[in-house]
């Protein structure tokens, strides 16, 4: 290839990994709760040090695909890239290894594949890097980039740092309007999601919106307003006991263990309204009072 299309050929190289590294960080900077989760499952490295990791893992793929955009020490930044994935691939093999890598939290709960997929998807990644590290010699980042650099990498931090606060659910979750919900499985409810109108709402311990919304929840009850209202507890039979021994709702509480219920929602509370187990309508982050919910059932008669 000439050195007129070297240049060329690695910054598009460079966006490639871009892509894949922002598409990644960006769901696990949102719900970076569940990012912690798997890299604890993974039980490479201590539990206590599983926060740092996740932050620190989500800034550098930010940083990097900022850097590639700005395409500065090109060079530096495939290597970087390169090494990053040879790490990947190592932890995802040694959990693999030992029976650890059920879950990978590579694109959060974007990409459901073993590890095996990821070994591969790495792959491709360290391959395309070395093609691009090889096209990038000779290249000396000008001035102007650091221009697009700076502003990108602040971004990128700040994406880190606030990306949990940001109003994504829908997005993160991949939950909305038309998803079939009907086949969750919860222990100790008798009633079908799959059977009229049904109001679910996943609570939580340690949740003041939680607890303000159970007054809703048995409002909507007491009006007789349509739906059923069934809650939701991530946790064993014995927690979803206790939290409704606390509160004594007139409605019944399921249970289902967090890592399966944990799809579902990035925070407590979530809430859906569903008709014979299809979801008409979501509150994130909230339970909706009597009025929300006859809006909504009001809006999707018919």
């Amino acid at each position: 290839m000439t050195g007129g299309l070297r240049t060329p050929a690695a910054y598009l190289l460079g966006l490639f990994a871009a892509a894949i590294l922002a598409i990644a960080a960006f769901h696990k900077a949102a719900d970076p709760g569940l990012f912690v989760d798997q890299i604890t499952a993974h039980k490479v490295t201590p539990a206590a040090w599983s926060p740092a990791i996740a932050y620190f893992f989500v800034a550098a793929e930010l940083l990097i695909a900022a850097a590639f955009v700005a395409f500065i020490w090109p060079r530096l930044v495939f290597a970087g890239t390169i090494l990053m994935m040879l790490g990947f691939i190592g932890v995802t093999a040694w959990a693999w290894a030992h029976g650890n890598a059920e879950t990978c939290g590579c694109f959060g709960r974007l990409v459901d594949r073993g590890p095996q997929e990821v070994i591969i998807e790495d792959s491709v990644v360290i391959v395309t890097s070395l093609l691009g590290l090889y096209l990038a010699r000779g290249f000396r980042t000008r001035r102007r980039q650091w221009a697009l650099a700076i502003p990108l990498m602040a971004v990128a931090l700040a994406l880190t740092i606030f990306g949990a606060a940001m109003p994504v659910d829908g997005i993160v979750v991949g939950i909305g309007p038309g998803h079939d919900l009907s086949d969750m499985a919860l222990q100790g409810v008798r009633i079908p999601l799959d059977e009229g109108w049904i109001l679910l709402a996943i609570i939580g311990p340690d949740c003041p919106k939680c607890d303000q919304g159970v007054a809703s929840l048995k409002q909507v009850v007491t009006r007789k307003m349509g739906p059923k209202v069934v809650a939701a507890y991530p946790g064993t039979s014995g927690e979803a006991q206790a939290w409704r021994m606390k509160h004594l709702p007139s409605f019944p509480v399921a249970s289902s263990p967090e890592r399966i219920l944990r799809q579902y929602y990035r925070q407590v509370p979530a809430t859906f309204m569903m008709e014979d187990g299809i979801v008409r309508k979501v509150w994130w982050n909230e339970i909706p009072t009597p009025e929300q919910v006859a809006e909504a059932l009001s809006s999707n008669s018919g």
